[in-house]
């Protein structure tokens, strides 16, 4: 038997890929709550902090996509534990590893929760594993990244 929170993750995270590769956010709009509210946990801002409502949600992903992501050449996602289902939402552990031509690759590590209305995300709660190792590699390496956009 399927579980709706699980298939509205799954939902949401394709539209977030096909968001990313097409830089166009509305894929992920249509599937958050008017209400929603984001928080990023570890990491510094403009990264880090808490957001609420669609609009300043979807300003933020963006802005943390062009300010991290879309620095790199490529970025490999990948799940390490779950979707697993929680009352009202799935938990998730990740890594996203980044690459530059000429630099190390870098893991992005880190787990999130994400509660759903209707089909629709209310909540996500991102906490990154490896802040200060992130914030050293950008220290070092920031210069020889694309510019933040």
């Amino acid at each position: 038997m399927s579980n709706p929170d699980v298939s509205a993750f799954v939902a949401y995270a394709t539209a977030f890929e096909k968001s990313y590769a097409e830089d166009d956010w509305s894929h992920v709009e249509r599937l958050t709550h008017d209400e929603v509210v984001w928080s990023a946990a570890g990491a510094p801002p403009p990264f880090g902090g808490v957001w609420s409502g669609r609009r300043d949600t979807l300003a933020q992903i963006r802005t943390s996509v062009g300010g991290f992501d879309r620095r790199f050449d490529e970025r490999v996602p990948r799940i390490l534990s779950g979707p697993t289902p929680i009352p009202g939402g799935v938990h998730m552990s990740w890594a996203v590893v980044y690459r530059r031509a000429g630099l190390p690759d870098f893991e992005l590590q880190g787990e999130e929760w994400d509660l759903f209305q209707d089909g629709k995300l209310v909540l996500h709660r991102e906490v990154i594993h490896n802040a200060k190792e992130t914030a050293d590699f950008l220290a070092r390496h920031g210069a020889s990244l694309r510019p933040a956009r």
